[in-house]
């Protein structure tokens, strides 16, 4: 039985697929212009239709992760410690693409990161230090007030559902990692952490990230 003949367009499709898996970020960063580094990084997203994968905005976090994490200690205040990259040409790079060239699709992806990281949530700093977007800042404080009034509704199932649908988790599982004033809570961190390092005066004060206060 001869080989079975693979379509021109299914071969490009896995090429692609492959290529996306193989990115080198560093040396993409370093080599290219970031209009072009977004614009194939938000390409290839497109083209990974599997949800149960990582993506290519995914695979760039975690590799920003990793650079900020083993970078060194930058604490600005004593509660709110963080670390940056040791190499800052690298960090003033990612820190045009995540501000400028990927937004506004990058905004989900950091939204899901900080609800998903519960078990570090300190480490959601790392990526604060990096944002510096007005834009950006107030999809994080707008989604804060939106888990803030989420805490007040009475049924568990609906309580936990915004959150669910940012951490992007199934429906079925467990509320317990989904709580809106946990994820509220984590939020708070992030916003007091921009007060201190920006000035984010014309979105928010540090009074209106008071959990105690009605949500109006």
């Amino acid at each position: 039985m001869g080989n079975l003949a693979v379509p021109a367009d299914r071969k490009n499709f896995y090429r692609r697929k492959r290529e996306t898996q193989l990115i080198d970020f560093e040396l993409l960063l370093k080599t290219d212009d970031l209009e072009s580094v977004a614009a194939r990084i938000i390409e290839s997203s497109y083209e990974e239709v599997d949800f149960m994968r990582m993506d290519t905005l995914d695979r760039l976090l975690d590799f920003i992760y990793f650079k900020v994490q083993t970078g060194y200690m930058y604490i600005p205040h004593m509660a709110y410690a963080t670390k940056r990259m040791m190499d800052r040409e690298l960090e003033s790079k990612v820190i045009d693409l995540l501000n400028i060239h990927l937004y506004p699709e990058i905004v989900l992806k950091l939204l899901r990161f900080f609800t998903r990281n519960i078990n570090n949530s300190d480490s959601n700093l790392f990526f604060a230090c990096l944002i510096k977007s007005e834009e950006i800042v107030r999809s994080i404080y707008d989604t804060f007030l939106l888990f803030k009034k989420d805490i007040f509704i009475t049924d568990p199932n609906k309580r936990v559902l915004n959150v669910k649908r940012i951490q992007q988790f199934s429906s079925k599982s467990e509320i317990k990692l989904s709580s809106p004033l946990d994820a509220c809570a984590r939020l708070k961190y992030i916003l007091e952490f921009f007060i201190i390092n920006q000035n984010v005066n014309s979105i928010y004060s540090r009074e209106d990230l008071l959990l105690s206060r009605g949500t109006g």
